[in-house]
């Protein structure tokens, strides 16, 4: 009972924003370089329907709000009430942004129909799934003893693969079918409408190419790789332009390029396969009025500088455990382009509440110093975390999204 009525209270204050600042005012504030009613927050998300289950109230799910589906989605319009639970969702959280179409609410910068779809190929008895993409890689998902992807097979195991590899139709009107309606109601909840393309790299390795030879063959085969990675960025291109024709004013896109340890490629090897990609996707959305938002894992300080030349509004490489010297960095960079983040990729697993509220003190100390604009992001909510840390971490959300 008392988890409906918190539910409320939220959608109340959302009700109550609306009247002021919305969620999609702060965004645009941010991005504007002006000062917004308080911090955008855009969410990781919740890590699986286990944990959208266990930890979100009923009223706010629905089968299409995670990136895989149940068993499949059906071609038709999604319908009023999955939209619903899309905002209720949007407003029980207090986001910022949300993503479109089918799947297209979490995880950031996945799901929707700008990335390849999946379906459910066989769940066994022990739990374990097994999803087939368009274009053909299958993915094996696990829940015990923690929830983890893994890419099972892969379309293009030769060189030759890539002349027979089929993706589907971007321009397809059914693909699109959700989204102007997504838009307007999203909007009109006061939430800033998203949508999720592939990353240019991990987009390769994540679905299409294992990760060995793909970095084997930046060095013996880069033609290859170049004409790989054209391929697939032509599609997602294909899919933001869809999507932005339609009314979406951001393109997340996640393209983890780093390990704490540093880069996965050199900033070399990513200028000369990848930033050009980047600045189309900037031009592209800068011309429908629209931004992008890129997060990637790891240490990507060395190629910072080149993000930002291209254009992209947003930047989220910011876990502490990967980039330790964060004061620095927002020294360096934080007037240049709007940050994202601050918040280490474990904090829930902190025993004490009070560890847990002084990395989101520090993370708004310091957004407070970034001078372009920031974001709050913390790093998603795992099936094993209990409704009393949830309910402590939304609080702490709403705490220090304010910017006094």
């Amino acid at each position: 009972m008392a988890w409906t009525i918190k539910n409320r209270i939220y959608h109340l204050i959302g009700s109550q924003r609306r009247t002021e600042m919305t969620e999609l005012d702060n965004m645009l504030a941010v991005l504007a370089g002006e000062r917004p009613g308080r911090f955008p927050y855009t969410p990781m998300g919740h890590w699986n329907r286990h944990a959208i289950r266990k930890l979100l109230p009923a009223d706010c799910y629905h089968d299409h709000i995670y990136c895989l589906p149940e068993d499949s989605w059906e071609q038709s319009d999604r319908g009023s009430s999955s939209r619903e639970a899309s905002v209720n969702y949007a407003r029980f959280m207090g986001v910022s942004t949300l993503g479109v179409g089918k799947g297209g609410a979490m995880p950031f910068g996945h799901g929707g129909p700008a990335e390849i779809i999946g379906e459910l190929e066989v769940r066994e008895a022990d739990g374990r799934e097994i999803y087939r993409f368009e274009g053909g890689s299958r993915r094996l998902v696990r829940y015990d003893p923690y929830s983890v992807r893994y890419g099972l097979t892969f379309p293009i195991r030769t060189h030759g693969d890539l002349d027979v590899l089929e993706l589907p139709d971007p321009h397809d009107p059914q693909r699109w079918v959700d989204v102007e309606g997504d838009v307007a109601a999203f909007e009109a909840a006061g939430v800033m409408p998203a949508a999720k393309i592939m990353g240019f790299f991990s987009g390769i390795h994540n679905n299409f190419y294992d990760f060995e030879p793909l970095l084997l063959d930046f060095f013996d085969n880069p033609e290859f790789v170049q004409r790989l990675t054209d391929t697939l960025a032509e599609w997602s291109l294909a899919c933001a332009e869809e999507a932005l024709r339609r009314g979406v004013k951001l393109i997340e896109v996640c393209d983890d390029l780093g390990t704490p340890e540093g880069m996965l490629i050199s900033p070399e090897q990513f200028d000369r396969f990848y930033l050009a990609h980047y600045r189309s996707l900037v031009e592209l959305c800068h011309s429908h009025g629209a931004f992008v938002h890129m997060h990637s894992h790891g240490n990507i300080v060395p190629i910072l500088p080149q993000l930002i030349e291209a254009g992209v509004d947003i930047l989220n490489p910011f876990d502490p455990h990967e980039v330790p010297d964060l004061d620095e960095l927002v020294e360096r960079f934080g007037g240049e382009v709007v940050l994202c983040g601050f918040i280490p990729s474990d904090y829930y697993l902190l025993e004490r509440d009070e560890d847990i509220e002084a990395l989101f003190a520090r993370a708004a100390s310091l957004g407070r110093r970034c001078k372009r604009g920031y974001i709050l992001m913390e790093h998603g909510y795992p099936e094993d975390l209990t409704p009393q840390r949830f309910r402590l971490i939304l609080d702490l959300v709403e705490k220090y999204r304010r910017l006094n």
